[in-house]
């Protein structure tokens, strides 16, 4: 027995000692091949940098910015330099504006002296989703305007941070006064004013979510609104206006210097927007109503409310007369992921307060995730007694499903702007 022990033994540490010989052997081959590499990688790295960069001269260092000839404030820019031979620039990008957000979408903008971008490309990127082969493209010989330049579908957040790391070049040059801007027409001013006068409209990164639609008359063309708040129509003649026409908002109009010129527009305008509006919208009150009143304690009467200048999320306000008193009810439509619309519910009281908060999905697709956690009762009932001043965000959160804790908190804050505005 204790012969047959010993074999054991000694055959297990003969085996061992030839499976320590054996990767040594192969270590001592393969290093200095893996090594060689690594030279050759190394060498071919620096030969296409001193290829692009040429006789070039740094003008900014984001690492030594105080002895940079340029003074840059957009984080984006990591270096400019300047090469007389090319007659150009070459700026080095980084933004964390992707859709991965700890991963940096790393640019090369090379720009001519006459402010028309030579190439773009991206040098590395943790991005989940491939661009489509034309986007950057679309970039060669455009200005600081960018006006040919569409995001893309799919993959918004990060085509738009690209696109802003080039517009965050193209300001660093120019503030610079190394040249002047691009004069950006009246059409791409209206279409850039959406986010800002209508956010309901756009997603968090700034994109239009909705329907294109033909216009007629007066109006060239227009949007409806994927979460059914309401429309946008671009107004042609001798000067051309954007026109906002929400569910609960009425009718607003802007020029081109972002001016709200309501006031002295044509009557015969607002009554042909407002008409075009009512022949494209859908009415999707009975389900919201059906929502709140499950919401609310039976013989509770909802009455409809108009919120003139309510331009969000929020699609849908009402007044509530209770045997306790009156409250407050929303329908909010955020975009959730995939820009898919959600469909969340709050009641507040005469104070501001949520007394119930309730949501169609929380998690649209959750059948595809599962790194996310959510006890959904304590989740709701954690915005219970929550005002415009006690909201910060946080309450919002839901780990793992960032786009959805986004259109919570978006939605939360416009139910509470929308709650002003009508007691307002």
């Amino acid at each position: 027995m204790k012969n047959s022990l010993l074999r054991t033994a000694l055959s297990l540490l003969l085996l061992l000692a030839l499976m320590a010989g054996l990767v040594y052997g192969v270590n001592s081959f393969s290093a200095p091949i893996v090594a060689e590499n690594e030279r050759l990688a190394a060498e071919a790295a620096a030969a296409a940098e001193k290829a692009l960069l040429g006789d070039s001269v740094m003008l900014y260092d984001r690492a030594d910015p105080a002895a940079s000839a340029l003074t840059v404030t957009a984080d984006t820019v990591q270096s400019v330099y300047r090469d007389e031979s090319k007659q150009s620039y070459l700026l080095r990008l980084s933004t964390f504006e992707g859709y991965t957000k700890d991963v940096p979408i790393e640019l090369t903008l090379v720009v001519d002296f006459e402010g028309k971008i030579v190439s773009l490309a991206v040098e590395s990127s943790g991005e989940t989703k491939e661009l489509s082969e034309d986007f950057l493209p679309s970039f060669a010989g455009q200005d600081s305007t960018l006006a040919g330049v569409e995001l893309v579908a799919g993959v918004t957040f990060s085509s738009s941070a690209i696109r802003n790391a080039v517009n965050d070049g193209f300001n660093a040059l120019i503030e610079n006064g190394l040249f002047a801007a691009a004069e950006k027409s009246d059409e791409q001013l209206l279409r850039e004013l959406l986010a800002v006068v209508y956010p309901g409209l756009v997603n968090k990164a700034g994109v239009v979510q909705g329907e294109e639609l033909a216009g007629a008359g007066s109006v060239t063309s227009g949007y409806k609104a994927a979460n059914g708040s309401g429309f946008a129509w671009f107004v042609g003649g001798e000067k051309e206006l954007l026109a906002v026409s929400t569910t609960l908002g009425g009718v607003k109009l802007y020029d081109a210097a972002g001016e709200d010129v309501t006031a002295s527009a044509d009557a015969a305008l607002l009554d042909e927007i407002r008409s075009l509006s009512e022949a494209n919208a859908e009415d999707f009150s009975a389900e919201t109503e059906k929502n709140l009143a499950k919401m609310l304690e039976e013989g509770a009467a909802l009455t409809a409310a108009e919120i003139p200048g309510l331009c969000s999320t929020v699609v849908g306000a009402y007044t509530v007369e209770t045997a306790e008193g009156t409250l407050y009810a929303f329908a909010a439509h955020p975009y959730g992921y995939s820009n898919e619309p959600m469909e969340l519910y709050y009641v507040l009281d005469e104070s501001g307060a949520i007394t119930a908060f309730r949501a169609k999905e929380l998690i649209l697709y959750s059948e595809y995730f599962s790194n996310y956690t959510l006890d959904e009762p304590s989740y709701k009932e954690g915005f219970l007694g929550l005002t415009a001043e006690s909201f910060n965000g946080e309450q919002a959160l839901i780990a793992g499903a960032t786009m959805s804790t986004d259109a919570v908190d978006t939605a939360t804050r416009d139910v509470f702007e929308a709650f002003g505005l009508l007691k307002g």
